[in-house]
Order: C-alpha cells, then sequence, then structure tokens
C-alpha cells in the first residue's frame, strides 16, 4: 500500500465549511464497524514462547495482572494499567521495560536505541509541570528503532515514568515494526548519506513540482509502514523538497518524501504545509476578543517579549509588555522598540513592516510606546497574529515547561498578509496567513494562529499531523479561547467554521460520523476535549482551563509517530490523570475522561468491579502444618464485594481441583488467608476469588486460575553447599573403586568441544566434563565424580540439584547410562538413585537423597558416566551441583543426634553427660545439671 498524496489547494469561496488544513495523511482503517477494545492480555502482537513453553502474552498476565494489552487493527499500541518497572532514573526504568519486553512488538531490544522523535533526538521529556512551576509529574523516555544504524520511519517506543521514589514506568506505547532480517539485508552495505543516487531517488518526486525545487540533504531510513499498516521492510531514502514559497503562494509546497533506495518509487509523501481557517489578532493595539479584526474594536494591550534595542544593547519585555535596563552610565538613551520578539519575529509580506519612532530618554526616564496607533487591517494582522502566538506558547509551557523544540526555540517565523486569501498554515519553519479578501477576513487572528501555532506543537511533540493535527490544533484554540466555536469572524462575525461542542461519533470505517476528511475528523477528538471542559467547569471553576491544558499538552508526545485518532488517547488522559500507577481503580477524574471520551465513542477500558491486591505479597514458603496467614485487601471500586464470598482457592501442584477457603474478614477492605496444612516440600499454587453483589466475580491474579501465585510448603529451606566449579578449586574429587576408564575421565575445564560435547558450561565458563580435549570421551569403563560430604542430620528433604548435559553423538545406547549414586555412610555403601541413557543438553534435575537413604551426618552424592561393551561416544558434564536442607516439621523433643527419631542413641548421649551442665543440650528439662530427670524425658518422648 503507497501513500501519495498531492498538495491540495483549498478554495474556499462559496464553501459551507472552512477547512483549516491541507495536512493529509492516509487514514488507518479499524477492523469492525466499534471502537478497538481495550483487550487486557490478546492481540496480534509477539507471541514468542520461552524455553518453558509459555507465550510472552501469557507470561505478561502472569507477571502484571493488573495490566493491559491495547491493540489497535492488530498493532500494540499501549502497556497500561499498572506498574510495570522501577529505576534509579526516567531513563533506567523505562529501559528495563524494554530490556525485558521489547518482544511483545516483535523488535528485539538491540534494534533500540535512546533517541526521541524530537528535533534534538532528546531521549527523556519531562510531561505535566508541577504546581511549583519547574518541577513535573512524569517524564517520558523515547527509544528509537534501528537497523544497522538507520532509524525505522517514525517506529518509537516509550515508557511514560512517575517521577517519584524509584521512578515507576505505568505506561508504554509504540509505533515499532517487525522488520524481519532487514538487518541482515543492511550487512556490508554504505549507508552514509554520501552515497545516494540523488538522481535516481528524486526521479519520481520531484516531478510533482512546477519548478525545480530544493532538496535538503536525503538519509537512509528503513521503511515498513506507516500507523497500523504494518509493511514488509526495505531499504528507503526520506528527504524533503521545496518549491515556491511565501513570495508565490500560489506554487508553494513543502513536501516529505520516502522513496524505495532500489528505484525511487514514491512509498510515502505528506504536505508540511498545514493549512487552516482560522482567524484572530494580536499586538499592541489589538483586537478586543479572539474574533477577526473586523468583527471587534480594537484595544491596547502590552506585547509580550518583544524586542527593544536600547543604545546597542537589547532587552525584551516581559509577558505584560513591561521592560527595564540598567544604565551603567549618565547619558541619555535612544531607545527603539521593533515588531519583533524574543520568541517570534513578524515578516510581512504584502506591506510594510509596522514601525515606531524611537525615543530618547534621559537616565531615570520612562517611556511609552504604541504599535499600530491608528488600526488598520494591514497592521492588525501583525500585532494580533504576534500577541495570539506568544499567548499560545505561554499556554503549552504552562503545561510542560519542557516541551520539546518550543520550550527553547527562539525567532520563530511568522509570515503576515500573504497575497492570497481565505486561508492559513502551517510549514515546518512558521506559521502563514492571508490576507482579507473573496468574503474572507484576514486570517491573522485569535484561534486560527493559535490553531496553527497548534501545528507546530503536534510537531514538536513528535507525532504526525493528519486528522490528530488538525484535531489537536483545534484543541489549542479552546485552550487560547475557552470557546466551542473556531474560527469565529473567518467569513462571518456571528459563526465559527468549526464547532468542537460536536455529536461527532467514531468510525472504524470513515474515521467519524462527522466525515473522513481530516479536518472534519479531527472534530472527533476536539469534540471528546470539550466534553471534558463542561464536565471540568463544574468541578474545578477556578482551574478549569489549566488542568485540560495539561492534560491535552502533555498527551501530544504520547502520540508519537501516529497521526489517527484511536482510543489509545484516551488511556493517555486517563493514565496522565492517574495518582497511584493503578488504572484498574481508576483516576482521580475517571468517571469525567471516561464520559466525555465514550460520549464520542472512543470508549476508555472499564473500571474494575473492586480492586484484589496483597498488601505484602504472597508468602515464599508456607508452614507444612498449616496456619500460614496472608494480609488481602479487596478495595470496592464500581461495585460492593458480596458478603462471604471472598475465597482463597489452592491446591498441591500444579494440576488437579482447587480447594478453597473463606478469607476473615478485619473489617473495612482488609481480609486475612490461612493456608491449611499440606505436604512436605511440596508447590502449593493459589488465586483469590470474590464476588459483586451484582453476582460478578473476580480473581486476583485476573487470569486465574490458568494463571496463579505459588508457594513452597516448607518449614526452613537452606543451601547447606554449592558449588558452580568456577572458583580457583573444588572439594569435588576424581575416583572411585571399581573405576576402569581409561581415557575421558571426569575433569574440571573450560574447554568442552567435538564429538557431541557440550560447547559451553551450564553457568559459568568450568564444569566437570569426560575429557577436555576434541573428541575425548569415556573409553574402557567407568569413571565416577564424588561430591564433598554432607551433613544431612536434621533434615526432612536433602535435595541435590545439578546441571546434566549427556550426548551419545546421535546414536541410541543401551549400556552405557550416565548413573547418579546417593550414599549416607560417607562412600561405603552406594545406592542407586537415578539413571540417565538418553542424549540432552543442559538440563537441571533435583533427586531427594533421602528418598533412597536415611540421613546422617556424612551424606554424598557419585556421578559415574560410563563406556562399557560396545565402543560408543560417551560425552558427560556436571555443573552447578547443590545441596539444599528442607524442614518441613518442628524437629523433635529430645531426638539429640537430629536422626529423626529419640532412640538408645539420644539416651546414650544424655548419660554421657550425667553431672552439673549448664546449657547442655542433654539438659532437657534446664535444671543445670543432666540426670535421672532428663533420661526419664527421653523415654517419654522415645519412638
Amino acid at each position: 500500500m503507497n501513500y501519495l498524496f498531492k498538495k491540495s489547494r483549498l478554495s474556499l469561496i462559496g464553501s459551507t465549511a472552512l477547512l483549516f488544513s491541507a495536512a493529509t495523511l492516509a487514514l488507518a482503517s479499524n477492523q469492525g464497524n466499534t471502537t478497538p477494545t481495550i483487550n487486557n492480555n490478546t492481540g496480534a502482537i509477539g507471541n514468542q514462547i520461552d524455553p518453558n513453553g509459555e507465550t510472552i502474552q501469557a507470561r505478561f498476565g502472569r507477571l502484571f495482572p493488573g495490566g493491559g494489552l491495547h491493540t489497535i487493527e492488530g498493532s500494540l499500541r499501549r502497556v497500561w494499567g499498572t506498574t510495570f518497572s522501577h529505576g534509579v532514573s526516567p531513563s533506567a526504568s523505562a529501559d528495563s521495560f524494554m530490556r525485558e519486553w521489547s518482544m511483545l512488538w516483535n523488535v528485539p531490544y538491540t534494534q533500540l536505541e535512546k533517541v526521541g522523535p524530537f528535533e534534538d533526538g532528546a531521549h527523556t521529556l519531562p510531561l505535566v509541570t508541577g504546581e511549583d512551576g519547574t518541577s513535573s509529574e512524569f517524564t517520558v523516555a523515547y527509544f528509537r528503532q534501528q537497523a544497522k544504524g538507520v532509524p525505522v520511519f517514525r517506529s518509537y517506543g516509550w515508557g511514560l515514568v512517575r517521577n517519584e521514589d524509584a521512578f515507576p514506568m505505568v505506561l508504554a506505547g509504540a509505533t515499532l515494526r517487525n522488520i524481519g532480517t532487514m538487518e541482515a539485508q543492511l550487512t556490508g552495505k554504505n549507508l552514509d548519506a554520501s552515497s545516494i543516487d540523488v538522481g535516481l531517488v528524486g526521479s519520481q518526486a520531484l516531478g510533482q513540482f512546477s519548478s525545480p525545487p530544493q532538496m535538503n540533504t536525503p538519509r537512509y531510513v528503513v521503511w515498513a509502514g506507516l500507523d497500523e499498516d504494518v509493511q514488509a521492510a526495505k531499504l528507503a531514502v526520506e528527504f524533503v523538497a521545496t518549491g515556491g514559497g511565501a513570495f508565490d503562494p500560489s506554487n508553494y509546497q513543502k513536501i516529505l518524501f520516502v522513496v524505495d533506495a532500489a528505484n525511487g518509487n514514491i512509498l510515502f509523501q505528506e504536505s508540511m504545509i498545514y493549512h487552516s481557517t482560522v482567524t484572530g489578532q494580536v499586538n499592541e493595539y489589538v483586537t478586543t476578543d479572539y474574533r477577526a479584526d473586523a468583527c471587534s474594536a480594537e484595544v491596547i494591550r502590552g506585547m509580550p517579549y518583544a524586542k527593544v534595542l536600547i543604545g546597542t544593547a537589547t532587552v525584551y519585555t516581559d509577558t505584560n509588555g513591561a521592560f527595564s535596563y540598567t544604565n551603567t552610565g549618565t547619558a541619555s538613551l535612544v531607545v527603539a522598540p521593533s515588531l519583533a520578539g524574543k520568541y517570534f519575529k513578524v515578516v510581512e509580506q504584502s506591506s510594510t513592516l509596522g514601525t515606531i519612532a524611537s525615543q530618547t530618554l534621559a537616565n531615570g526616564d520612562s517611556g511609552t510606546f504604541l504599535f499600530n496607533p491608528v488600526p488598520d487591517v494591514v497592521n492588525t494582522a501583525q500585532t494580533n497574529s504576534y500577541e495570539i502566538a506568544n499567548r499560545t506558547r505561554e499556554k503549552i509551557l504552562a503545561a510542560n515547561a519542557s516541551y520539546p523544540t518550543i520550550s527553547t526555540q527562539t525567532s520563530f517565523t511568522i509570515n503576515t498578509n500573504i497575497a492570497d486569501v481565505c486561508n492559513a498554515y502551517y510549514d515546518g519553519s512558521s506559521i502563514n496567513f492571508f490576507s482579507a479578501g473573496s468574503g474572507c477576513n484576514n486570517t491573522a487572528f485569535g484561534d486560527v494562529v493559535a490553531h496553527e501555532y497548534g501545528h507546530h506543537m503536534v510537531s514538536t511533540g513528535g507525532s504526525g499531523q493528519s486528522q490528530y493535527g488538525e484535531g489537536q490544533a483545534d484543541i489549542v484554540g479552546i485552550i487560547i479561547t475557552d470557546n466551542s466555536q473556531l474560527g469565529v469572524g473567518f467569513q462571518s462575525c456571528s459563526s465559527g467554521i468549526r464547532s468542537a461542542s460536536n455529536s461527532c461519533q467514531y468510525s472504524s470505517t470513515g474515521c467519524s460520523s462527522c466525515g473522513s476528511e481530516i479536518h472534519a475528523c479531527g472534530q472527533l477528538i476536539s469534540g471528546c476535549f470539550w466534553s471534558l471542559r463542561n464536565s471540568f467547569i463544574s468541578t474545578y471553576p477556578s482551574d478549569y482551563r489549566t488542568r485540560l491544558a495539561k492534560l491535552a499538552v502533555n498527551s501530544t508526545p504520547l502520540h508519537a509517530g501516529s497521526g489517527t485518532i484511536q482510543n489509545d488517547i484516551t488511556l493517555d488522559y486517563l493514565t496522565l490523570d492517574d495518582d497511584n500507577g493503578n488504572l484498574g481503580d481508576g483516576s482521580p477524574n475517571y468517571t469525567a475522561i471516561s464520559n466525555a471520551f465514550s460520549s464520542h465513542g472512543l470508549l476508555p477500558p472499564s473500571l474494575a468491579l473492586f480492586t484484589i491486591s496483597l498488601p505484602n505479597g504472597g508468602p515464599t514458603t508456607i508452614d507444612p502444618s498449616g496456619g500460614t496467614t496472608m494480609s488481602v485487601s479487596i478495595v470496592p471500586v464500581s461495585s460492593q464485594v458480596l458478603a462471604g464470598s471472598a475465597k482463597m482457592y489452592y491446591r498441591e501442584g500444579t494440576s488437579g481441583t482447587f480447594s478453597s477457603v473463606v478469607l476473615a474478614s478485619l473489617g473495612g477492605n482488609n481480609y486475612t488467608a490461612t493456608f491449611p496444612a499440606g505436604g512436605c516440600n511440596v508447590k502449593v499454587q493459589y488465586y483469590i476469588e470474590a464476588k459483586s453483589t451484582g453476582g460478578s466475580t473476580m480473581v486476583l491474579p485476573t487470569t486465574a486460575p490458568t494463571t496463579n501465585y505459588s508457594t513452597t510448603s516448607v518449614l526452613s529451606s537452606v543451601v547447606a553447599f554449592s558449588d558452580t566449579f568456577d572458583g580457583t578449586s573444588t572439594t569435588f574429587t576424581v575416583g572411585a573403586p571399581g573405576d576402569t576408564a581409561t581415557v575421558g575421565t571426569w575433569i574440571r575445564s573450560t574447554t568442552l568441544s567435538g564429538c557431541g560435547a557440550s560447547a559451553s558450561a551450564y553457568s559459568g565458563s568450568k564444569a566437570f566434563i569426560t575429557g577436555s580435549g576434541s573428541c575425548v570421551d569415556v573409553d574402557g569403563g567407568k569413571t565416577s565424580l564424588i561430591s564433598p560430604s554432607i551433613d544431612g542430620l536434621g533434615a526432612d528433604v536433602l535435595d541435590v540439584k545439578f546441571a546434566l548435559y549427556l550426548s551419545y553423538f546421535n546414536v541410541l545406547v543401551t549400556d552405557d547410562p550416565l548413573e547418579v549414586f546417593v550414599s549416607n555412610d560417607g562412600g561405603q555403601n552406594w545406592v542407586l538413585a537415578a539413571s540417565y541413557s538418553t542424549g540432552q543438553s543442559w538440563n537441571l534435575k533435583t533427586i531427594n537423597m533421602l528418598d533412597y537413604v536415611s540421613q546422617s551426618g556424612d551424606m554424598k552424592v557419585k556421578f559415574v558416566a560410563q563406556d562399557n561393551g560396545t565402543d560408543n561416544v560417551v560425552e558427560a558434564a556436571i555443573d552447578s551441583v547443590s545441596f539444599t536442607k528442607v524442614s518441613c516439621y518442628p524437629a523433635l523433643f529430645a531426638d539429640l543426634d537430629r536422626n529423626g527419631q529419640v532412640d538408645s542413641g539420644d539416651v546414650g548421649l544424655i548419660l554421657l553427660d550425667v553431672g552439673p551442665c549448664f546449657g547442655c543440650a542433654t539438659d532437657l528439662d534446664g535444671s543445670g545439671e543432666v540426670d535421672s530427670s532428663d533420661v526419664g524425658l527421653a523415654l517419654l518422648n522415645y519412638t
């Protein structure tokens, strides 16, 4: 699907509606006829399966039961709903998430670089300026997708991080794309811009201009589609071509092209001139309101941030037009203001730029200057556009003091009185306004100026323009005027050309019920904003406009790389409004935002009936005898909890039927779950369930019982010994009576190669292997590897865990197993515990030694590799051996030798200590003396 558009010049004479912009982008169509639903754990997104057989979506659902994956037309657009990562900084938190979860987009982390969609490529951006005017409530960290250093066109991922302790990341979004084998295709290619064949790449694109255009320096990009349309990746070239200009408005074109690097075929083009149809005025003598100059009288206002030349020095006025300058001398100074300022400069296209006579002021004197002293349409256009542009910039920076480009940009160009009529436009480097004529007033006024500068906000915020750019630019106009009518006075002083007070509904096939043309479709989002405004004005009468501006302005950078209007914008507003990192329980203004966007078909996620959480987390282990408790919180959100319905479901193992226990209510939202008695050293799975008074059920985790929480039923679990064989020495020994192998005996080594041997250790760099030379395997019999002695006394379970590698070089064998023996007498006698005769890559094995021998203080394990009878290739390796002592039940009273029973051995130990013995273990009654009373206690507990 190619994105091919021709520039649209808007002739508005006789039109009933006036279009604000000629910016055009393809409209993304949604499947179906309704707003895309908020899906918690589904979507045509990454479907990788890990070694445990779990898909990445299932793993996400298990780890983030309160999180959601929001897809639009099969593309994952938002990860939302809870806290997903933490870090020492906003960048580190978002980076941690992307490292772990970039494959949700089928994009490996190695393709991401810390570059944002802004002119300076900034990686992070503060959002929502705090009440102190300097701090920010959020930070967005951006990541650009690239292949071999070549950026993927408009492909970005980002994480929204709250600026608080541990920097929780609460929302992620992306326009990332699966680019397949593109990295391999680019290997070895010269990707420097100097290698681009300019004649080839411009062969089709530049033919659209009436005269040879200027072309900026092209660069290589990877083209993989736009927005929801993901295409097969190919190497492309991006450049901007400009023809005509403000001096030649009829032929002015500025177009961004992406063309196939191989043949110059146009893959995408976008006009960078964004026309609009609103009017306004600004200056010293400026229009009293936001209508066109022909509709209202003029009033004197201070000129914000105006440039004032004082002698040879330059100062700027403040927002109210006041300035001061410290004169270090005593002589009079010539003071000369100009119709230019710190942040904007007015460039007149049809007449003469307004000037004012300088004044010579004595030291200590004050002077007053007035631009446009006798207001006329030409000069009022200059002053109106200057004032409104500055006021719009102030509103944007009040919402986000670090907004990209706008926060640092100076001398942005305003072209006034262009020799054309009934339009205005933004072209990426200036805002431009037309003269009066053909039934239209001069367009340099009010929300027309704000709208065009709103396009600049959209562009510098990293978003696409199209339908979203038009709607968002209209919202910027509303932020300035607080009026739902847009462009009042463009043609008629009593009405505007578009209204945000509308009933436009989202359409999956035509953008909105108000139309699919980008200006008509833009009313969809401006309608949502106006509906929200009408709610906020009642709730926050003193600062509703500030609150609205913060949401609108700071949602723009979250729209990075996209130009469509979808209900992901609803999620952006809700997350920016949220105050605890959990959308499941709503946000301070959830109802207002939800109602505003729902009324136009941009549906939000449904609130939970109530939220279930484990305030202190789940227990790592539980007492096999029962009685372990766990705190549960169930907080009503949109429904109350049915009395007696809160339960914990549990089972031993990973299959079978769940049993349940009712949670004990502690009052309010607090409950206690108590685990019953269970088996020893077994995995226990559990989840929480509660019902609403309406009969609906909620569970935690949200996908239970498919996914569950788990714990282990043990009293204690201690690793008594472990060895990864990577140290300078080891206490394992090689060789035992009966060993006959002539070669391939066990050796601790890093050289693992040939004839089916493992190429690397299980962990670290070393392992015990059967021969370290190339194709050296076991021959001539057996070779044994023996562990050091382990004290197993007092254990109910003694697990030996080890990593095993075994290869017979693809041959089926029957007489050469790798055998594992256990001993409880220091290796005098051995009992076979396991036998492996199937080749396998590294696998972690676990054997409970007490299943084969009784506990003692001198327990060992022996690994035997062998080549018996037929000469087979036998390559074996052992790594990462550990012994874990598990206790499930309290120690027996009077079991002094810790053998699990009270017997004659314990009585004998008591008799050996007869006499005064303060603090001795054999002083069972604590009398300070071992005597017949202690013997009696032992006999009472005799087993």
